[in-house]
C-alpha cells in the first residue's frame, strides 16, 4: 500500500497534469500496477450521493421519533407520517429507517462462574418424527454445567412439566451431583409471571428446586446472552450430531445422541484451556457439586379425566382401556413417558404402556371381564375377541395376517362362520395346521374342512338360519369339545360287540 502523500501525488499528476500511468510510475518510482491500484480505488468506490426524496423534509421527525422509540417498525411509522401529509412507500421509508435509526452497541463483560456453581437449561426445537400414524413434534432438552462444560441433553416429544422436572432428574444422576443455581430463560415451565425483576416460578419448579437445594435463576427478558453457554450448545448438537442423521424412533435417536455426548461432545478440549478435556474438568468439579438425595423427586401430577359411554379414556390421540364398571366417573391420569396410570381416588385401576402413535385403541381384556356376560351381543361385535376366547391358537392366527399384510377385519367375520357350520373343535384344528403352515386365511382352514367332510363322506354343513329376534340372536351357546363324544361311541361300539358276540355263541350252543 502506498504512503497517503504519494498516493495524494499520483491522484494530481494523473487528474491535474493529464500524465499516462507508465509516466507517473517513472516519475514516482513505483511499479504502474501500483499506479493503477492507487487510482481505481477512487474510480470503483465513488463517494455516495442521495437524491433527493419527499422524505427529506419528514426527516427530523423521522429522527427525533427513533431516538423517542429505538424500536419503532417502519410500518408503524408510515402511518404517523401518512397523518402529516406523506404519500410515499413504505419501501422507500425502510431504506431510509435504516439509514437514521441509532445503531446501539452493547458491550458485554466475560461472564465468570465457580466450579459447581451454574447450570444453564433450555429447550431446542428438532423438527418431527414419524412414529406409526402420528407425526410428533421432537424437542430437546439441554443442561449443561457452566464452568466444566459438560453436557446433558435428551429428546422428547413434548415439553410438558412431567418431562422438563424428569431430565432435570437425569441430569442431576448424569452430572453426579446438583450446581447451587439454574439458570432459565423465561419459559413458562419456569416462569410463570414476571414484572421486572419480580418474578413468579412455577410452583412444580420450586418443590423441585426445594428437594434439590438449587436456586432457580431467570436471565432478563431479550438477554440471551445471560445463558449463552446452553444456547451455544443447542447450536452445536443442530451442527455436529442432528445435521444428516436419520431416527427410527425416539429411544434410537437417545441412544444416538448418547454416544455422540460420550464419544464426542464430552471429550472435547475445555475452551478455558484447550490442554485439558472437558471430561476431566468435570471430575474436578464434580467435588463442589450439592449431593444427590437418596430417592428422586417424585414427578406424578394426576390430570383428571373421564371417559364416555366406552370403558376407554383418550389422551394424547389415543384410546387406553379402563374397567367397563368405571365408564362416565371422574378418574385420574398419571403421565410418564413409558407408562400411562389411570386412578380411581387413590387407587391404580389400569395401567398401560404409552403409544405414541396416533388413533389407537390399547386394550386389556382384564378390564372387559362380566360385560360380555351382560350383553351377550357385545362379544359377537368384538369378533376378534369372540374368537381368540373360543380358539386361543388364532391369536397367533391374527399376527401372521398382520405380518402377512392380510385384512383383519373380513377375515375375523370368516372364521366366525367356519366356528359356526363346522363347530369349535374342527375350526381349532385347522387353525393349529394353519399357524404350523404359516398360512393364516380361512379360505385354507375351509379348504381343509371341506377337504375333511369329503374323505368321510359328510353331508355338508347346513348353515343356521335364526329367526329375526333380538333374544334369540343375543343368545350365548357355549361351544363343547365333541372329541369325548367320539370316544363314547367308540367306547359304546365294543361293548355292543362283546354282547353281541355273546349271544350268538349262545345262539349256537
Amino acid at each position: 500500500m502506498l504512503p497517503p502523500e504519494i498516493t495524494a501525488e499520483v491522484k494530481r499528476l494523473f487528474h491535474a497534469e493529464h500524465l499516462t500511468m507508465n509516466m507517473i510510475a517513472e516519475k514516482v518510482g513505483v511499479h504502474h500496477d501500483t499506479v493503477k491500484a492507487a487510482l481505481q480505488v477512487e474510480r470503483f468506490h465513488p463517494r455516495l450521493v442521495f437524491r433527493s426524496s419527499q422524505l427529506d423534509a419528514y426527516a427530523p421527525f423521522i429522527i427525533k421519533s427513533l431516538e423517542d422509540f429505538p424500536k419503532l417498525r417502519s410500518t408503524r411509522l408510515i402511518q404517523m407520517l401518512q397523518d402529516r401529509g406523506y404519500r410515499g412507500s413504505v419501501q422507500q421509508l425502510r431504506r431510509r429507517v435504516r439509514e437514521l435509526r441509532p445503531k446501539v452497541v452493547r458491550a458485554f463483560l466475560p461472564q465468570t462462574v465457580f466450579a459447581g456453581e451454574q447450570a444453564q437449561v433450555d429447550w431446542g426445537h428438532f423438527g418431527t418424527l414419524t412414529v406409526g400414524k402420528a407425526i410428533r413434534k421432537l424437542s430437546i432438552f439441554v443442561m449443561v454445567l457452566a464452568y466444566s462444560r459438560l453436557l446433558y441433553a435428551r429428546f422428547v416429544f413434548d415439553q410438558s412439566m412431567e418431562n422438563f422436572l424428569q431430565c432435570h432428574i437425569d441430569a442431576f444422576r448424569f452430572f453426579g451431583g446438583v450446581p447451587r443455581v439454574a439458570r432459565f430463560d423465561n419459559l413458562k415451565a419456569a416462569v410463570i409471571e414476571r414484572f421486572g425483576q419480580a418474578i413468579r416460578f412455577n410452583p412444580a419448579l420450586l418443590e423441585m428446586a426445594g428437594y434439590y437445594r438449587f436456586r432457580p435463576s431467570a436471565c432478563n427478558p431479550y438477554s440471551g446472552h445471560e445463558k449463552g453457554r446452553v444456547e451455544r450448545n443447542i447450536r452445536y448438537i443442530r451442527d455436529n450430531f442432528f445435521a444428516g442423521r436419520s431416527f427410527a424412533s425416539l429411544s434410537d435417536a437417545n441412544t444416538q445422541l448418547r454416544a455422540w455426548l460420550d464419544g464426542i461432545c464430552n471429550v472435547r478440549p475445555w475452551p478455558d484451556d484447550r490442554r485439558r478435556r472437558v471430561l476431566d474438568v468435570w471430575q474436578d468439579e464434580k467435588e463442589r457439586l450439592l449431593s444427590l438425595p437418596e430417592h428422586d423427586f417424585a414427578v406424578e401430577y394426576p390430570r383428571p379425566a373421564a371417559s364416555g359411554k366406552m370403558p376407554y379414556i383418550r389422551f394424547d390421540l389415543n384410546d387406553y382401556s379402563i374397567p367397563y364398571k368405571l365408564v362416565q366417573k371422574p378418574l385420574s391420569l398419571i403421565v410418564s413417558e413409558k407408562i400411562i396410570r389411570i386412578l380411581d381416588g387413590q387407587a391404580e385401576v389400569a395401567r398401560h404402556d404409552r403409544s405414541y402413535s396416533a388413533g389407537e385403541r390399547v386394550r386389556n381384556d382384564v378390564h372387559f371381564a362380566g360385560l360380555y356376560d351382560q350383553k351377550p351381543a357385545a362379544e359377537m361385535n368384538d369378533g376378534r375377541a369372540f374368537v381368540v376366547r373360543v380358539i386361543p391358537e388364532t391369536a397367533q392366527l391374527f399376527e401372521m395376517m398382520i405380518a402377512q399384510g392380510v385384512p383383519l377385519a373380513a377375515n375375523t367375520r370368516k372364521l366366525i362362520d367356519l366356528i359356526e357350520r363346522y363347530g369349535v373343535t374342527a375350526v381349532r384344528e385347522q387353525v393349529r395346521e394353519a399357524v404350523r403352515r404359516e398360512i393364516p386365511r380361512p379360505a385354507f382352514i375351509a379348504m381343509r374342512l371341506a377337504e375333511r367332510d369329503k374323505e368321510k363322506r359328510s353331508p355338508p354343513p347346513v348353515p343356521l338360519v335364526l329367526p329375526d329376534r333380538q333374544d334369540v340372536r343375543n343368545m350365548t351357546v357355549v361351544h363343547h369339545d365333541l372329541a369325548s363324544y367320539d370316544e363314547l361311541m367308540e367306547s359304546g361300539a365294543s361293548d355292543s360287540t362283546v354282547e353281541n358276540g355273546g349271544d350268538g355263541d349262545d345262539d349256537g350252543k
